[in-house]
């Protein structure tokens, strides 16, 4: 021990002193790890931030049926024909559009082979949510829907629990909603409609490109500079120490 603090003492001009030293280099320690982690991250981050990408961008294909492996599927490009149900209409509670109070609204839609899918068709104002006050987004007849296949159940610890009884829905539960419906074989997954270029502004569809954050980058500098800045204390605050015991001494 004696011959690594007089290595030490060499090599940094001072005798690494023991409290110091338990605390720091643990801290110290797990900083880098973590800026590291955060570096791993970014790799992760930018790999499904392309794979996500090239899913959207590719052609729309038919949506899935009841079978389908949403991890093939996840964020698929899709269409559908069909009929809305508008007399089911469910509007997702808390979901806020650049500050404003709103809803998505959550419709079924039957297909010509009789199947029924799940579809957010996108965002309403909270002044809106009667139906009956934008009866021009409660079209009738054959419709072709173009959207992005979204994995349903999704939610955080602090989502309420959907009341389908009091119309209160809070996230996509694909039984509790194709139950509202009286939908059977509904498959388990909703599609976000995209913005349509023309025809009713309401529903706000979803952008083309969902943005994914990417800001490990910033997360690892701010560790590694963390670490950086406490081996500068650790280091200055011995030279200091060790210079007034030599002070002290004469």
């Amino acid at each position: 021990m004696t011959d690594t603090r007089s290595t030490l003492h060499r090599t940094l001009g001072f005798r690494p002193r023991l409290w110091p030293t338990l605390i720091s280099l643990p801290m110290i320690v797990v900083m880098l790890g973590l800026g590291s982690w955060q570096l791993q991250r970014m790799a992760w981050k930018e790999g499904l931030i392309d794979r996500l990408e090239s899913r959207m961008m590719a052609p729309a294909i038919p949506a899935p049926g009841a079978g389908a492996d949403i991890e093939e599927f996840e964020f698929r490009r899709v269409t559908a024909t069909g009929e809305w149900l508008h007399q089911f209409e469910m509007p997702l509670i808390g979901r806020p559009e650049k500050g404003t109070v709103g809803y998505h609204v959550v419709t079924p839609l039957r297909t010509a082979e009789g199947r029924v899918l799940l579809v957010n068709r996108g965002w309403i104002p909270d002044d809106r949510k009667d139906a009956a006050r934008r009866p021009e987004s409660q079209p009738t007849g054959t419709v072709t829907v173009e959207g992005i296949v979204r994995r349903a159940g999704l939610r955080n610890s602090f989502t309420p629990d959907n009341e389908p009884g009091r119309g209160m829905w809070f996230y996509v539960d694909v039984p509790q909603m194709a139950a509202f419906a009286k939908a059977e074989g509904v498959p388990n997954y909703y599609i976000d409609e995209l913005r349509r270029e023309a025809g009713p502004q309401l529903p706000i569809g979803a952008d083309p490109m969902i943005g994914l954050r990417n800001e490990h980058l910033q997360y690892a500098i701010t560790w590694f500079a963390m670490a950086f800045g406490l081996i500068v204390v650790y280091v200055m605050w011995h030279r200091r120490t060790e210079r007034e015991d030599r002070d002290a001494a004469k």
